[in-house]
């Protein structure tokens, strides 16, 4: 498995124990250790995008909806792109190799 893909697998993985948890709002904030979740890099850079927040009391999180959608949204969208770019390269590759 690539590393992209693993970081992806770990990204929905934390949202999805967030939402299970309903910990989606400051008051309803948890435990990393309650959601079975390691401070790891990936969590990391994804509070750094504020899409984990920290919660009221000390040592918990909750999960900003609209930034999770957001950056999904934008996780698609660079995927689509790359894959027009992929097709792209592919047909320009097509055309001159029937020279």
């Amino acid at each position: 498995m690539s590393d992209a893909a693993y970081i992806m697998i770990k990204q929905n993985e934390y949202m999805r124990k967030f939402r299970q948890a309903e910990a989606t709002n400051p008051l309803q904030a948890k435990p990393l250790a309650v959601l079975g979740i390691k401070p790891s890099r990936i969590f990391r850079r994804m509070e750094d995008k504020a899409i984990f927040l920290p919660g009221r009391t000390p040592d918990t999180y909750y999960m900003d909806t609209n930034a999770a959608e957001d950056f999904i949204e934008a996780r698609r969208r660079r995927a689509f792109f790359l894959l027009l770019l992929v097709l792209a390269v592919a047909v320009v590759l097509f055309f001159l190799g029937r020279r």
